[in-house]
């Protein structure tokens, strides 16, 4: 069944759904009270940009100061190569040192790390129970607040990336990876997760609004916690009449898998045309369930339904088959 829908703003923010801000330091560097008061600017300034492009926004915890490992350690482990440790700009224990030094994500959270000595580090993603994690370095954190931190990957190993809106839209651009957008590839259109240089004169594409609007971490009642669940870990793209199998948990014989797309023109800023269809999927067990994705499908979320029960929306980005 194809059905359409076009829905305004009566949004509001879930409140036990956060971003957790962090401003991690090695142990044998210096905290910058700049770096902290420029992070505090920085993270209020976007949460309105969000807020002026979705009709709502993320709820926002007090930034964390958390003091980590010694830089090497930070950087390369506890046993690193003399590479490593010859070559500053090597960090293969950093993504893992964060998590670990922040202790997360944990649960319904996101964690936005702004992290000195990560120099042009920049990753997102989202997983599990809707535990988001993104960070980005020194090239970032110079330039917001103006002060370098010489020990650490400074903005004189930098170009492009230290210029004009790029290190504030590389923040937008990453916590937009930890709410589940994709990079919208084929897609037309100005986007924040396309290009990140020109923010903030930048925007969201309508599926990305609609993916947004339909997040526990900017509205309400998103999903249902008793409702079967798709992993986040599903295919990002997947092909108009492909055949895949969706994985996650509480699945069962009757379950619907919704596929949702928008067809609102580029400048739409307030109500969004949705177009949707369920499609009767064969539970194949409890967390596996194979689907047919429809021929006028594009891109958008996924959610499983049983019954009224509506499961949470997972970000896909769905091509025609010929393509």
């Amino acid at each position: 069944m194809l059905l359409v829908a076009t829905l305004g703003l009566t949004l509001a923010v879930k409140a036990d759904f956060v971003v957790r801000p962090f401003y991690v330091y090695p142990s044998d560097q210096p905290m910058h009270p700049e770096y902290v008061r420029s992070i505090e600017s920085l993270v209020l300034e976007i949460q309105e940009w969000y807020r002026e492009r979705v009709g709502t926004s993320f709820q926002l915890e007090p930034l964390k100061v958390v003091k980590g490992r010694n830089y090497l350690e930070m950087r390369a482990g506890k046993n690193p190569t003399q590479e490593q440790i010859d070559d500053l700009q090597l960090l293969p224990n950093w993504w893992e040192s964060l998590q670990s030094i922040t202790n997360g994500p944990q649960p319904k959270t996101v964690y936005w790390v702004f992290a000195q000595g990560g120099g042009g580090f920049a990753g997102a993603n989202l997983w599990g129970d809707y535990q988001g994690f993104a960070t980005f370095g020194d090239w970032v954190l110079e330039p917001i607040s103006g002060v370098r931190e010489p020990k650490a990957i400074h903005s004189g190993f930098a170009t492009w990336q230290v210029q004009g809106g790029t290190p504030k839209g590389t923040t937008v651009h990453e916590l937009g990876h930890a709410f589940g957008l994709h990079h919208p590839d084929k897609y037309k259109g100005m986007s924040i997760m396309r290009w990140h240089g020109d923010y903030p004169d930048t925007e969201l594409l309508p599926h990305e609004v609609m993916i947004l609007r339909n997040s526990p971490f900017f509205v309400s009642n998103a999903y249902e916690a008793d409702a079967p669940w798709l992993d986040f870990e599903n295919p990002d793209v997947v092909r108009t009449g492909q055949t895949l199998v969706l994985r996650g948990k509480r699945l069962r014989a009757g379950d619907e898998i919704e596929f949702r797309w928008t067809t609102s023109p580029l400048d739409s800023k307030t109500a969004l045309t949705e177009r949707f269809e369920k499609v009767r999927c064969e539970v194949l067990s409890d967390t596996e369930a194979k689907v047919t994705v429809p021929l006028s499908a594009g891109p958008g979320f996924v959610r499983a339904w049983r019954g009224t029960k509506k499961g949470n929306a997972v970000p896909v980005n769905v091509y025609p088959l010929e393509e």
